[in-house]
């Protein structure tokens, strides 16, 4: 009680306080006022109050019941009726039990929104004692944790969550007026919790916290973001077969991005020979002890070896592992094979890490994806090469065409000193026109054999169209007897009719350029025809020999020129050429040329 004669508790005056009774009416009073609304019983209960209350009317609103307050007299309906004065205390009464009335509500509502949540939600609700003791735990989260309600009230939240230390030092913290947030890992959840002090000041200490089991929340956002840095990683794949490159520089990205998507780890490409798998290309930081293991090679004997040479994937984890493997820190490892074609045999695609152990569906989905790039890199490789040699290769003879001959002869000149022979078939056409161009393909064909026979190893033979060849030769060779070689070659073959006509130049002694190397090398071989007349099948050109032959003294060979009557007088070999083109083989020996009517069967004679 106070001075003025007030309840402290409810303002309520001392004498209607002590009333027997009266705060039960009060109480009564306000129970009516909660419910529908009533007017008669609640000017019953109201005219119960004793004093200056009795026989007071209460005003209320038509609508919910709700006191707005009382006077004396007849209500007046929709009146601005004064209060009275002996209605004051009425009026003040009835305002506070409104007041609890509505506060009351609003934590009922509060309690009831509450329940709701624990019991749906999956929240963990506790309160911590000043001592670590739990005071409070509920909550449909601790189902998750396999525990029941009342399990955890009366002990120690040191000895409950000893495992968890992270928790008592957040309980502290909120003892010292701090408001604590943040994750905490308990057994297979994980909860997000806020932690804060409790009033009263009468009891410092007591904290009040709040956890979420956010692990399912956390699980699909890890899983969005592996989704998505798989997603990048494919993505990568995929640009790995827009480069023009090798398949080991194709296998080395990958590998590589691999490495980079899990984080760790080792990943290698393995080729088949028999008995063993052999390491091709790898990357990342293998144990050196498992490095040189592998090095020396893994036998495809056991029943992963036959499993991945017969098409299927290994995926090994924790004791699936030899335990010299586990011994030098890794846990998992995954085999892709990786199938190419017949000729160079399948590949291996491994990854290895220490953790995790197991593989999940979207890691093994990407190795999926890793290997089947290679594969495709590989399988574009080759389809890029093959039409790459088919664009600069003769079909008919395998050899280089035009465009082969242009890019070796600028890679030779770079190299250093060559040999070019320009050469032509003699007898195509005849043959072609006498016998048919099935004979025609086949002279060519064995005139091609002839010519990678007749030189030394290294040498670059190519058809440029027609009867047209060329030779590359690297260095400063010696091609002492070449033609003699071609000849006898087309005459063991059924040719005997078909010989061919050369002539050479060399760089850099005589052109530096590759334009300057054709023009010279084919000046040499049709200077001696400037009206295109051929010499008779068997026989050698009217030109120098160019050192292609090795024997003067046979009247076949191709030494011996023969020379038509309209041309002799075109016909010349000056000391310079004869010094240029020595026939080898001839020293001491007359090479002969033969002139007819125009010179009225005069001899000349030149000595070699």
């Amino acid at each position: 009680m106070n001075g003025s004669g007030q309840s402290e508790q409810t303002g309520i005056p001392a004498a209607l306080a002590r009333t027997p009774g009266m705060l039960e009416r009060l109480a009564q009073l306000g129970e009516l006022l909660d419910g529908p609304a009533d007017l008669t019983r609640i000017q019953a209960a109201a005219a119960t109050l004793p004093g200056e209350a009795l026989g007071a009317d209460l005003i209320v609103q038509p609508d919910g019941g709700r006191p707005l307050w009382c006077r004396q007299g007849p209500v007046q309906s929709g009146a601005a009726a004064v209060v009275a004065p002996g209605a004051v205390t009425l009026g003040r009464l009835l305002r506070q039990i409104e007041t609890r009335r509505q506060q009351r509500r609003t934590v009922e509502a509060l309690e009831r929104q509450l329940q709701l949540a624990l019991d749906t939600a999956p929240l963990l609700l506790g309160a911590v004692g000043p001592d670590g003791t739990v005071q409070l735990a509920a909550g449909r989260g601790l189902a998750a944790l396999h525990l029941r309600a009342g399990q955890l009230e009366g002990r120690s939240i040191h000895d409950l969550l000893s495992g968890v230390p992270r928790v008592p030092d957040l309980v502290r913290r909120a003892q010292q007026g701090e408001t604590v947030n943040d994750l905490v890992q308990v057994g297979p959840r994980t909860f997000e919790y806020w932690y804060l002090l409790l009033p009263p000041p009468d009891r410092p200490g007591s904290v009040l916290g709040t956890g979420y089991d956010v692990t399912e929340l956390l699980d699909s956002r890890h899983a969005a973001q592996t989704a998505q840095r798989q997603a990048e990683t494919l993505l990568k794949l995929s640009r790995v077969l827009d480069d023009q490159q090798t398949l080991s520089r194709a296998a080395q990205d990958v590998l590589a991005l691999l490495v980079t998507h899990f984080g760790s780890g080792w990943a290698a490409l393995w080729t088949h020979v028999p008995r063993w798998f052999r390491l091709i290309v790898t990357h990342g930081d293998a144990p050196p002890a498992l490095q040189a293991f592998q090095e020396r090679g893994i036998p495809d004997s056991d029943r992963h070896g036959q499993a991945l040479l017969s098409g299927q994937a290994v995926f090994l984890s924790g004791e699936q592992l030899p335990g010299a493997v586990r011994a030098l820190g890794l846990n998992a490892a995954a085999m892709m094979p990786v199938t190419l074609d017949a000729v160079t045999g399948p590949r291996i695609l491994t990854v290895y890490r220490s953790d995790p152990p197991d593989w999940t569906d979207g890691e093994r989905d990407l190795l999926f994806a890793a290997a089947r790039t290679v594969q495709v890199a590989h399988r574009r490789l080759e389809s890029m090469q093959r039409l790459q040699t088919e664009a600069a290769t003769d079909p008919l003879t395998g050899l280089g065409n035009r465009r082969a001959f242009e890019r070796a002869l600028r890679d030779s000149l770079r190299a250093g000193p060559c040999l070019l022979i320009s050469t032509d078939l003699d007898g195509l056409k005849r043959v072609n026109d006498t016998e048919g161009h099935p004979r025609g393909d086949a002279l060519l064909r064995a005139f091609t054999a002839a010519l990678r026979g007749a030189f030394r190893p290294g040498a670059l033979v190519f058809r440029l169209g027609g009867d047209g060849f060329m030779v590359i030769i690297p260095g400063v060779p010696s091609v002492d007897g070449a033609l003699d070689s071609v000849a006898r070659a087309l005459r063991d073959a059924g040719f005997a009719g078909a010989a061919a006509s050369a002539g050479a130049a060399r760089a850099p002694d005589e052109a530096q350029t590759a334009g300057d190397l054709i023009h010279l090398s084919d000046a040499h071989m049709y200077q001696e025809f400037p009206h295109g007349a051929r010499r008779a099948p068997g026989r050698c050109p009217p030109r120098p020999c160019a050192g292609f032959c090795q024997s003067a003294q046979r009247s076949t060979s191709f030494c011996s020129l023969h020379v038509a009557p309209h041309d002799i007088r075109r016909f010349s070999l000056s000391r310079s050429s004869i010094a240029r083109r020595s026939v080898s083989g001839c020293s001491g020996t007359e090479a002969q040329v033969t002139a007819k009517n125009s010179l009225q069967d005069a001899t000349g004679k030149i000595t070699c």
